[in-house]
């Protein structure tokens, strides 16, 4: 596949926080449908307060990472869902090249971000530091079987959501969480009751936790 064959290789990958070739993590937030990556900087990163980490923020073309429902069946998401995966890729190659390991890698994504992030870990056999699901699950319809996670043993990961999400249902989330258990990644979720569509506060503090976790971790293997 050429790279213009993919409309989200064309948009551009916004850097915030501090340069990532001196950033000891790097933290790449990935926006839902109909946003871009100001979304993310407004809504987590400003939130977060942690200025001392490099940010990456990539945007999806027409806003939308992919068409359908993540809940619909995968072939109906594609082209555009394997190109989003592509597109992600791309960005753990890019900090690759910057001398980031894959350990000092967290992926946070909101809504369809989240969906998009979690599948890409999922289908990785790499471990990374750690995954942030904001109302978000692995893709695809219920009468399948998911993508069964690799290489997350051990891996923190936070998944959080709404009891009364109109877009995420609560089992989804439910069903990633038990899959991530399974293949080893150490799994919290919480539910937020009677929330909307949003990244509640809880969220975000539970958020900072995993990121010390992480970094604790990094100067572990140090």
């Amino acid at each position: 596949m050429s790279d213009d064959e993919n409309p989200h290789r064309r948009m551009p990958v916004e850097v915030a926080g501090v340069p990532v070739g001196g950033a000891g993590m790097v933290v790449v937030m990935v926006h839902g449908r109909t946003q871009d990556p100001s979304y993310m900087r407004e809504n987590v990163a400003q939130r977060l307060g942690r200025t001392d980490l490099a940010y990456l923020l990539p945007a999806a073309a027409d806003q939308t990472w992919y068409p359908e429902s993540f809940l619909e069946p995968v072939e109906r998401n594609e082209p555009r869902l394997g190109w989003a995966l592509e597109r992600i890729d791309d960005v753990r190659r890019l900090l690759g090249r910057a001398g980031i390991d894959d350990r000092q890698i967290i992926w946070l994504g909101f809504s369809q971000g989240a969906c998009l992030v979690s599948e890409y870990v999922a289908r990785s056999s790499l471990r990374f530091g750690g995954l942030v699901s904001f109302t978000g699950g692995l893709i695809g319809p219920p009468e399948v079987e998911l993508t069964r996670p690799t290489g997350v043993t051990g891996m923190p990961m936070l998944l959080t959501t709404s009891d009364i999400d109109e877009w995420v249902p609560l089992h989804r989330v439910e069903e990633t969480a038990a899959m991530f258990r399974a293949a080893g990644a150490d799994v919290e979720m919480v539910v937020s009751r009677g929330t909307g569509h949003e990244i509640v506060d809880d969220s975000i503090e539970r958020c900072r936790t995993l990121i010390r976790r992480v970094e604790r971790g990094i100067a572990g293997n140090a």
